[in-house]
């Protein structure tokens, strides 16, 4: 029986990936996906491509599928992307061995980046930031003045905000700011202070700027049934910031010269907010997303609010939006594996007693009413 490899399908016409398994058959490679048939694509039909923030993984396509139910499959294993080579023909070979190089490469550079982050740790300030960004980017995010980061999220706050319209001071800012306020108490902010925004947009969304700007439209606060909902959103949303995800992806997407200039004052902050909308826009990996969701669930246990909340919610909104997912969800790929990993996060907890958020929430969300 040929070895089987974890691997992610993605189906035709759904923009999520589900979990799958492959394996290398006699004549092509034998696609197993969770609920759907099996297929096999022929080796001399395959298209195959690098993917991923690094291009280490492998994209696989069939030019000519028997049964187009899988676009398309994501090959992370490397046992896996070696014996794929053995079997399949120009360019997919090349494209193997592409990734391969690129491996190779990535794990020196690792290696280096852990000789140049113990020696920068030595240094004190921005000096040692600044070289450890050229040669780290994502362990110089992790080490950005926290006053950097501060300023530089009010100013993408700024930017972004100016194209919003703001709800005024009243019950549905009173009560997001008390249930911040509520979580942040309890969470480990490391420093970071929370400002609250709430903006009119339908969008079932919140979002979380470095620096801890908080914005929340008054779609969630709309949809939401009460304030612990609300609160399992922004619990999560707390933890992208705690854990400098939103700094991490900036020097993704601008580099790690961007956040330089900030942190030695040669003046970039203008030019990375005038981006504040396409910052927004950019996703968490579903590293940072599972993170996000696990660590939330933990602050709002140690909030002694219901864990369960963020659960409910999610399950809610798929079964009232079967075909529209809600923005909240439809930035994170498999939504039902991520609810189910949820739901037996939140068993595991210890139980507690759950002392209530002090909001009237009827009063919330018709304050709301003439907003729309």
């Amino acid at each position: 029986m040929a070895d089987l490899f974890p691997a992610s399908c993605f189906r035709a016409g759904s923009p999520g990936s589900c979990p799958c398994t492959v394996a290398l058959g006699p004549g092509g490679l034998e696609i197993s996906p969770q609920d759907c048939p099996p297929v096999r694509w022929r080796y001399e039909r395959l298209d195959c491509r690098p993917t991923g923030d690094e291009g280490v993984w492998l994209l696989v396509s069939c030019t000519a599928p028997d049964h187009p139910d899988v676009a398309a499959v994501v090959i992370r294993d490397p046992n896996l992307l070696t014996a794929l080579a053995d079997r399949v023909e120009e360019p997919c070979r090349a494209a193997i061995k592409t990734l391969a190089g690129v491996r190779r490469t990535l794990t020196r550079s690792h290696w280096l980046n852990l000789v140049l982050f113990a020696a920068c740790a030595v240094g004190a300030g921005v000096a040692g930031w600044w070289l450890l960004a050229r040669v780290a980017p994502q362990a110089a995010a992790d080490m950005l003045p926290v006053e950097t980061e501060r300023h530089l999220g009010a100013a993408l706050a700024a930017a972004y905000l100016a194209d919003t319209i703001p709800v005024a001071a009243g019950p549905a800012v009173d009560a997001v700011q008390l249930i911040v306020d509520r979580l942040a108490t309890v969470a480990d902010t490391r420093g970071t202070t929370f400002t609250v925004h709430v903006v009119e947009n339908n969008q079932i969304n919140a979002l979380a700027l470095p620096g801890g700007q908080i914005v929340v439209f008054t779609g969630l606060l709309r949809e939401a049934s009460g304030p612990e909902e609300v609160a399992a959103v922004l619990a999560h949303e707390i933890q992208h910031v705690i854990r400098r995800h939103g700094v991490k992806r900036l020097v993704q997407q601008f580099g790690s010269a961007a956040l330089i200039g900030m942190a030695t004052g040669r003046g970039k902050l203008g030019r990375l907010a005038g981006h504040a909308g396409e910052v927004v826009q950019l996703s968490y990996d579903r590293e940072q997303e599972a993170e996000a969701d696990r660590d939330g669930l933990s602050l709002l246990h140690r909030a002694a609010l219901p864990p369960e909340a963020m659960v409910l919610f999610f399950e809610r909104l798929i079964r009232a939006n079967p075909v529209a997912v809600p923005e909240f969800l439809s930035t994170h790929p498999d939504t039902a594996h991520r609810i189910e990993q949820l739901r037996q996060l939140a068993a595991e907890l210890p139980k507690q007693s759950i002392t209530p958020l002090p909001i009237d929430w009827q009063t919330v969300q018709s304050s709301l009413a003439g907003e729309q």
